[in-house]
């Protein structure tokens, strides 16, 4: 003999008005002064808001330009250490690579071009 199961009630017909909120002067949004005084008698019983109190933004970054070079692996390896040693991004190193190379070759008008980028 088998037992009759409960329907799940897939079945039935659900009245779509119940779920749609109703707006009236009660449920309406509150008005500033109403937060005011909600934040005010909250932060008396302890509860602060944890909403930032400045907005913050991020910079935008200067590195936009893709550089995808090749290197030996083992290159690459020192350049990231290089990179850990002097405390900064590999973004950084190249710059400081190619600021030394520009000196060492001595290719002045370069070294100011390369200069006036990086200001």
């Amino acid at each position: 003999m088998m037992n009759k199961r409960v329907s799940l009630g897939l079945d039935d017909d659900i009245d779509l008005s119940e779920l749609i909120p109703k707006y009236n002067e009660k449920t309406s949004p509150m008005t500033q002064q109403q937060k005011d005084i909600l934040l005010s008698e909250g932060a008396k019983h302890g509860f602060v808001s944890r909403e930032p109190t400045v907005q913050r933004r991020r910079r935008v970054s200067p590195y936009t330009a893709q550089f995808g070079g090749k290197c030996r692996p083992a290159v690459k390896v020192l350049f990231q250490e290089a990179s850990t040693r002097m405390n900064c991004y590999d973004t950084i190193t190249l710059e400081k690579a190619i600021e030394a190379l520009l000196e060492k070759e001595n290719y002045i008008d370069l070294l100011d071009e390369f200069r006036k980028i990086v200001k």
